[in-house]
């Protein structure tokens, strides 16, 4: 039974007959006890090794005892409120190691992945960044880390676990809803690693709502995770999820997985488990490298929320995983997908359960000028799948990043939230909490969080398009490197799943394009030929001219704990010669005329309506908003003209807006002109 009840108008009944936790007034510390209370020998974790075999597990009642036992070790060491950073393998300590922090009222940092490239860099970031009073963790870990970062300025305590497994008290001390709970680094996809403050209160909202969506409520949860723990889904979405359901969430350390991606589907086989999920790459790297001998001994019957995150390149492979799989018992109506971020402890939005996925196809040069309207064609086809609706209580509005003006159903923007899930803020960092946690809406006094992500909605369903950091503006379109990078891992089977990189070498120059992809370990075409493709397909996909095709070895797109690319990093990385580039091509980018100016716009524009409406009976000059209300216009002209127009000079515009100005010649051409014109600042 799930500790969190669905409904406000049952939460006084329920506390007092269940002792069930409310998310107004509960912290994690509530949490745990109740469910140690209530289920004191249910098995919460069980860790798998590389053969799938369960080799540890933690109780309900024994998380609890030694959380108890680590919070009294601690405070020989600190006091309530200090900042605890988290160095742990994969494993139970993890897990021990964070309740051990909240039951101490101490705040855990998590977001160190001990187990990756880079983490020696990632851990230096993330310890001079939250400034802990101790860093905890098992002895050899900490001696390794130790050893290496002598030279950190916070100086901290470093105490290992075994240490702290022997304190001889017990303490639990339970803190309020409205403080913060623990730490959580961001991945770091779009920017530098920050540390988002999360409460007791972001918390458990969120829980409450992923366990009434996910139908978890009265049903038993079985979950199992391949997740890094100090990754927001692997700790929040499978962890402190598995506390809130109510059941057993088996965890297979992450390296296993990424060395041989089918031990994640046996398991799941073998334990019949009903919940699981991971980024796109990860459902890629099982189409891709799961054997056919391999999928003679796989059931996946019981899967039944195979859960997927925001990801613009996902339609494709997520079909193609469907199709695969579906003869071992995988059937796409057990895709669950959604829309979220650290900053909004981890889920915002969600698709239905046991409800088939909406893939939707849309024309990819109408979302590039900021449109969602269907393909044409199937040169210009982009599929998206929708990411769901909204949690109850929150709302996902899509706003002008420019003008932070709302913007209607099927208009592309910046996707903004508002609602219990929101985090407190940014760790040490007042100014950029209050312009990404603190957005106002032109006209509205609610504060909204700035994702810097793009989407749209229709018809209440979210649709991700990109992220704005990353996306490239070229002559008033935007392109969206992992829509890149969907295309021509489709086109190449020597190009690496998730393994390219698209983005401006030279932020200053706008032809200076540079494309960066990892070669499998054995490509059968020659490295000629595969830049010859990937050059061909991006210039008839996109209608652009790549300058540096660089070709490398595993490892040239730098990437997150959780697998997505860091463009910024890549792209500093190239400029350093810091990449295993195993050739690079460049190309000749042909000359383009320079980008209209408004006065030069508006000139062009005047000439071409003169010369689309010569024929017209009525002079477009003398429209007038009395002439269209009373059809003394052909309403068919205009929608000619405007289709004639975005054919021509090759964009989009809105329809609406369209008519609108259509009322005044001068307002017409204005709104004509700004669509091929840039502002010269």
């Amino acid at each position: 039974m799930a500790l969190i009840v669905p409904d406000v108008s049952e939460e006084d009944w329920a506390c007092k007959v269940y002792g069930i936790v409310d998310w107004h007034t509960a912290t994690l510390v509530d949490m745990l006890q109740h469910r140690a209370k209530l289920s004191p020998s249910m098995v919460l974790y069980s860790l798998l090794d590389g053969d799938c075999n369960i080799v540890d597990h933690l109780t309900s009642t024994q998380l609890n005892d030694l959380a108890a036992t680590i919070a009294a070790g601690l405070h020989h060491f600190g006091k309530e409120g200090d900042r605890v950073l988290l160095l742990c393998d994969n494993d139970l300590n993890y897990i021990s190691a964070f309740f051990g922090c909240i039951y101490a009222g101490m705040i855990p940092a998590s977001g160190v992945h001990i187990d990756v490239m880079r983490s020696d860099e990632r851990f230096e970031m993330v310890a001079n960044d939250v400034q802990p009073k101790l860093i905890i963790g098992p002895r050899k870990i900490l001696a390794d880390y130790k050893a290496s970062h002598k030279e950190l300025n916070c100086k901290p305590i470093w105490v290992p676990l075994e240490v702290l497994f022997n304190a001889k008290n017990k303490i639990a001390i339970r803190g309020n809803n409205h403080d913060v709970a623990f730490i959580q680094y961001t991945s770091g996809t779009t920017r530098n690693t920050r540390g988002i403050e999360l409460t007791h209160r972001n918390l458990i909202f969120n829980l409450r709502h992923q366990a009434k969506s996910y139908e978890y409520l009265d049903e038993k949860y079985s979950g199992l995770s391949w997740l890094p723990l100090a990754h927001d889904m692997g700790l929040i979405g499978c962890v402190l999820l598995a506390i809130g359901c109510g059941g057993e969430c088996m965890l297979l350390p992450p390296k296993y997985f990424i060395e041989k991606p089918a031990r994640w589907l046996q398991a799941l086989s073998r334990y019949k488990v009903g919940m699981s999920g991971g980024p796109t790459f990860a459902y890629n790297l099982c189409t891709k490298e799961v054997t056919d001998e391999e999928m003679q001994h796989l059931d996946l019957s019981s899967w039944e929320l195979a859960l997927n995150g925001a990801d613009t390149a996902q339609a494709d492979i997520m079909q193609r995983f469907c199709r695969k799989f579906s003869a071992v018992g995988f059937k796409a109506r057990h895709l669950v997908f959604g829309y979220g971020l650290a900053e909004a402890t981890l889920t915002a939005t969600r698709t239905q359960r046991r409800v088939l996925p909406k893939f939707r196809s849309f024309s990819r040069s109408a979302l590039m000028a900021g449109f969602a309207w269907p393909s044409i064609n199937k040169f210009d086809r982009r599929e998206l799948i929708s990411c769901g609706t909204s949690l109850e209580d929150q709302k996902v509005v899509i706003v002008d990043p420019e003008t932070n003006m709302p913007l209607r159903n099927g208009r592309v923007g910046e996707i903004w939230i508002t609602g219990p899930s929101i985090a407190k803020g940014y760790l040490n960092r007042p100014e950029e909490t209050e312009e990404i946690f603190h957005a106002k809406i032109i006209g509205q006094n609610e504060s909204y969080l700035r994702t810097g992500d793009l989407g749209f909605l229709l018809n209440d369903n979210l649709f991700f398009s990109g992220r704005i950091s990353n996306v490239i503006t070229l002559r008033g379109k935007t392109y969206d490197p992992d829509d890149v990078s969907g295309v021509l891992e489709a086109a190449c089977s020597d190009i690496r799943p998730n393994a390219t990189a698209f983005f401006l070498a030279d932020l200053e120059d706008p032809v200076s394009i540079t494309v960066i992809i990892e070669l499998i370990k054995k490509p059968v075409g020659s490295f000629d030929t595969i830049a010859q493709i990937a050059y061909e397909i991006i210039t008839k996909t996109y209608d652009i001219w790549p300058k540096t095709i660089v070709l490398t070895r595993p490892g040239g797109v730098l990437k997150t704990p959780s697998g997505k690319a860091q463009i910024a990093r890549t792209r500093k990385a190239l400029n350093e010669n810091a990449l295993p580039v195993i050739k690079r091509f460049d190309y000749e980018v042909p000359d383009l005329p320079p980008p209209l100016t408004y006065e030069q716009a508006r000139v062009e524009v005047e000439k071409w309506i003169a010369d689309a409406t010569k024929e017209w009976d009525e002079d477009v000059k003398e429209l007038t908003r009395e002439k269209l209300v009373n059809r003394e216009v052909d309403s068919e002209l205009l929608l000619n003209l405007r289709r004639d127009f975005e054919s021509y000079f090759h964009i989009q515009i809105d329809p609406s807006e369209f008519m609108v100005a259509c009322q005044n010649y001068n307002d017409l051409c204005n709104l004509l002109a700004n669509q091929i014109s840039v502002t010269v600042s």
